[in-house]
């Protein structure tokens, strides 16, 4: 299994674009915005909340999560599966199921790395550190692995990868709106944000940025990312075709 996860670090490491996306791209953010004077202050549009310390890393930290386990995982496996890499790893000992493992596990190594560069760009500028770390960590635990279920269930599904990126599209594209990450919650009718409060990368930002500022967090929303984890993860078992 080991050499199985070489492998495919190794495989990963040949798309370097796709890697960017999930390691630059949230880097990117933080340090476009973070920049400005005013994300050190206090914002009267966003409940008074200091966008540098809460928003921007939550936000940053939800998009590399994202883009690692619903758009960087269907694309390898949907592709294996295309070329029949998956049929033919089934009349063999190394079952196809463990070539799904070390893709979750090299996927979710690239979405983790992105922890500590994020939160160390933050802080460059002067994001004051989280105020109850044990939960975020805990969030970011729970929340990968309920965004890796949703990565897997579309991997199941999708027959190559361009099938694959479409339904990655479709599924991510509006939870980012309903994360907050087009429009800020704070700014969305009430109904609207709570209803984003239960999709899975809505209650994952909202519990990062729950963490960042030492709020206690929202059951519901911990219950939402659980649920989705054994959920989803239950279906793709179920409905995974090899070839």
């Amino acid at each position: 299994m080991i050499e199985l996860i070489r492998t495919e670090a190794r495989l990963t490491l040949r798309e370097p674009i796709g890697i960017a996306f999930s390691l630059l791209l949230p880097l990117a953010i933080v340090l476009a915005f973070g920049l400005s004077a005013s994300a050190a202050q206090p914002d009267p549009e966003l409940d008074d909340q200091v966008p540098l310390d809460t928003i921007l890393p939550s936000l940053a930290l939800a998009l590399a999560f994202g883009m690692a386990a619903i758009f960087m995982l269907p694309g390898f496996m949907a592709d294996y599966r295309m070329r029949g890499v998956l049929r033919r790893l089934s009349t063999t000992p190394v079952h196809p199921a463990k070539l799904l493992a070390a893709q979750v596990v090299v996927q979710g190594v690239v979405a983790l790395i992105s922890v500590p560069l994020v939160l160390g760009l933050a802080t460059a500028l002067g994001m004051n550190l989280p105020e109850a770390p044990l939960a975020l960590i805990a969030v970011i635990l729970l929340g990968g692995a309920a965004l890796f279920a949703v990565g897997t269930l579309v991997s199941a599904v999708a027959p190559d990868a361009k099938v694959g990126y479409v339904y990655s599209a479709a599924f991510f594209f509006p939870s980012l709106f309903f994360a907050g990450i087009w429009l800020p919650k704070e700014q969305m009718p009430g109904w609207l944000s709570r209803f984003g409060d239960f999709t899975p990368l809505g209650a994952f930002r909202e519990s990062l940025e729950n963490a960042f500022t030492g709020a206690g967090q929202d059951p519901l929303m911990l219950l939402t990312l659980a649920v989705t984890a054994v959920g989803a993860g239950t279906v793709a078992a179920r409905v995974f075709r090899w070839e």
